[in-house]
């Protein structure tokens, strides 16, 4: 009875629904470049770790040109089996999507990892994408590990204090 209660509110809570979602969801690809819309945007926030997103309009000059450097860094990506995964939202078909994402110009990239989102400022071509996630990637982990750090001084400081 406990059990059948606690399924049920984690189900209310959508908990157990999400991580549900994240397993059965299949990704259609493009050039190693995951094709991602309102249906399959949150599970690919949770299954992909780093997640670098292309909001592009199919007929932007600019979107033309980037989307073959994309996808050169996509496959790339995929190669070496990175935590890094590159993925595009069509605005003209997913305006809310890009609307929640304040999307204003085309391409917009952004950068999705550990629940927050970066503006994407690196080149527009396939060596400048790798290059400037694989820098970004190292600056958040060393941010991370030195909060880490931090905090588990604290901790020890604070287990130390009489």
């Amino acid at each position: 009875m406990i059990l059948v209660l606690l399924v049920n509110l984690i189900l209310a809570t959508g908990k157990l629904k999400k991580h549900h979602l994240n397993h059965q969801v299949m990704f259609k690809r493009e050039s190693n470049v995951v094709i991602l819309d309102a249906d399959n945007f949150d599970a690919a926030l949770m299954r992909f770790e780093v997640l670098l997103v292309d909001f592009y309009a199919p007929w932007c000059p600019h979107c033309q040109n980037l989307m073959p450097e994309f996808e050169k860094a996509a496959t790339q990506f995929k190669e070496q089996q990175s935590i890094i995964t590159l993925g595009k939202v069509d605005c003209t078909h997913e305006s809310v999507l890009c609307d929640e994402f304040k999307v204003r110009g085309y391409p917009t990239l952004r950068i999705f990892y550990h629940d927050r989102i970066y503006h994407y400022h690196g080149d527009r071509n396939a060596e400048g994408i790798i290059d400037f996630m694989e820098m970004h990637l190292e600056q958040e982990i060393e941010k991370e590990q030195e909060h880490e750090r931090k905090n588990s001084q604290k901790h020890k400081q604070d287990q130390n204090y009489p």
